[in-house]
């Protein structure tokens, strides 16, 4: 299976199509004969869609096997919250460094100034 897939993104790579290239690295799951490619945003399941057809020919194909089906799942992926103000990236670097909360208290800092 990974040699067909990687085989497939080679050509891709040759007619380089970054958008494609970035579908062909997300990871994808084999059980039974479904392939299922986990996208990490909505807006690609469309890009993915126009070369669906190709890539599920090359499985087929690849693995002399006419009842492969290929599907895509959406992933929600984890963000962290963005740091705006000089305070939440303070308290951010205090958790992540400790010893910035003494600091702060033996020199008398104010991250807000």
């Amino acid at each position: 299976m990974n040699s067909v897939w990687n085989t497939f993104k080679a050509k891709r790579e040759e007619e380089d199509n970054k958008l494609e290239l970035l579908l062909l690295q997300e990871p994808y799951e084999l059980k039974g004969n479904i392939v299922t490619i986990q996208i990490s945003n909505g807006a690609s399941e469309s890009s993915f869609e126009k070369f669906r057809g190709d890539l599920l020919m090359a499985l087929r194909d690849g693995l002399e096997n006419d009842s492969i089906l290929l599907k895509s799942e959406i992933v929600d992926v984890a963000r962290e919250k963005m740091l705006y103000t000089d305070k939440e990236k303070f308290e951010h670097l205090k958790k992540k460094y400790p010893a910035l909360k003494d600091l702060q208290e033996r020199l008398g800092l104010d991250p807000e100034f």
